[in-house]
């Protein structure tokens, strides 16, 4: 009975090399129920299923880095990971962030469906964002978590840490500036086909596209840039029409044209809603925008 049961077990081990990982669990399945579990001591069932699963719970350090490199006070801050194996996290459940103090915690699910046993196949680097900081120094810890289908779960490891500094946008700042990011898409909802779509950079200098219609009823865009902060809820600034080359046909610089049409000032009332007030080719106007909820 020994002799059978040890060449279960190498067959197990030729099984791990040659089938995917689905087949090889079944399989162990079945030998574990030959060996009938029920009279193995508590240590012995621990051992085996540690054996079946361990390569998954094997701490592999992976690459850890902060974008950008030196970030600023209200920039975004992202965490990339070199991804060394297509099991790290399953898509389908949210990476869960945590933070205390300065130090900050990503915890990822791997996928209970999936084992690539060492031959992963290429998989692109996970970026998660981390938000937006005040001036300090801050590290990231990102762990894994692997839960079987057999609803043993397995301790945390880690796979990595990094550190950032942020650093004050506002030290060497003179003159108005905002205290709040104003970057997304805005509209009137009683003007559904008009909006704009505002991205405030971390210099805090805004550069909006406007999409709406000329007086033949055809879309039309005008771009507001540069600017300048008037007061930390009010920018104001030129607008421009542009035209250019057709998308179906090689590009040419020299069909740009860049036309200054007008100036544009957005007051921000609050987080969620401003005032636009604009001279276009001689017409003036006002809208009344909030931010695009989807």
């Amino acid at each position: 009975m020994m002799k059978i049961r040890h060449e279960k077990i190498i067959d197990t081990a030729f099984c791990f090399l040659k089938e995917d990982a689905k087949r090889l669990f079944v399989y162990i399945g079945n030998v574990i129920d030959d060996f009938r579990l029920s009279s193995f001591s508590s240590a012995k069932r621990v051992l085996l299923i540690g054996m079946t699963f361990g390569v998954m719970t094997t701490a592999v350090a992976e690459n850890v880095t902060i974008h950008p490199a030196n970030p600023k006070s209200l920039e975004s801050v992202v965490v990339k990971i070199e991804v060394g194996s297509s099991c790290l996290y399953d898509p389908r459940v949210p990476v869960q962030l945590k933070q205390v103090g300065t130090v900050i915690r990503v915890d990822l699910i791997a996928n209970p469906d999936c084992a690539d046993f060492g031959v992963p196949f290429p998989v692109p680097d996970l970026d998660i964002k981390l938000g937006q900081f005040p001036p300090g120094v801050f590290s990231v810890d990102v762990f894994r978590t692997y839960k079987p289908s057999t609803g043993i779960a397995f301790p945390a490891v880690q796979l990595g840490s990094a550190q950032f500094t942020v650093t004050d946008s506002y030290a060497s700042k003179t003159g108005p500036f905002p205290l709040v990011d104003y970057t997304d898409h805005w509209w009137n909802p009683q003007e559904s086909g008009m909006g704009f779509s505002i991205m405030q950079h971390p210099s805090d200098r805004i550069f909006a596209a406007w999409f709406v219609y000329d007086q033949a009823g055809q879309p039309i865009w005008y771009t507001l840039q540069p600017g300048q902060w008037l007061s930390p809820t009010a920018y104001s600034g030129p607008i421009y029409k542009t035209t250019g080359t057709y998308l179906g046909v090689t590009y040419d610089p020299g069909q740009l044209v860049v036309t200054p049409v007008g100036t544009g000032t957005f007051i921000f009332h609050d987080y969620s809603s401003a005032t636009f007030n604009y001279t276009v080719d001689g017409i003036t106007g006002t809208k009344e925008i909030t931010r695009l909820s989807f």
